[in-house]
């Protein structure tokens, strides 16, 4: 889910469902009613993120994972919604993967994605990407250890990206750590 903050509305996007296959329908909250908007445009996943930005005026999806007839997809293709269509915008940068985080950072006019769950040969990530509205950038920085199932949030006041928590596949652990970036 992600706040379109132009159009006023909560934005959702596919989600887990029992077999046959993940959701690949597109919903939106005005703060009263749920309206069902679109059911075309990227093919059905779960585990995947979407953000805000504000810049471009677009909810941005990215990645994710499905499974169908017993065989597991996990994605890399970037997805824009202008509130009535998806169009496709990448399907190269990050490398596929379930589970991350993203959030909008305002001032840099960048959506920043952290982490996730890749392929079980690649196992869980600890990378960061920036996305400029065309393309997929990394960002070479050292910071938290590879994490799954966690939160990022961009803080305005204090212009930083905050990362929270998350699981440790190497030791099994819940984390309970908090990060804060600042790109300068």
């Amino acid at each position: 889910m992600a706040y379109d903050s132009n159009r006023g509305r909560t934005v959702l996007f596919g989600g887990s469902a029992i077999p046959p296959a993940p959701f690949n329908d597109t919903w939106e909250w005005d703060g009263e009613n749920w309206t069902q908007m679109a059911d075309s445009g990227p093919p059905g996943r779960e585990a995947a993120a979407m953000a805000y930005d504000a810049q471009r005026n677009q909810t941005v999806l990215f990645g994710g994972g499905a499974t169908t007839a017993g065989v597991s997809h996990i994605m890399g293709d970037t997805w824009s919604w202008d509130g009535r269509n998806w169009t496709q915008l990448a399907d190269s940068g990050p490398l596929p993967r379930t589970s991350f985080a993203m959030a909008y950072d305002s001032k840099r006019q960048r959506i920043v994605l952290f982490g996730g769950e890749h392929a079980a040969s690649i196992g869980p990530a600890a990378d960061t990407w920036l996305w400029d509205g065309a393309a997929w950038t990394q960002a070479p920085v050292t910071g938290p250890s590879a994490r799954y199932r966690h939160a990022v949030a961009y803080d305005s006041i204090r212009d930083r990206t905050v990362l929270f928590g998350g699981f440790d596949e190497k030791t099994g652990a819940l984390l309970g750590d908090t990060w804060e970036w600042k790109r300068f």
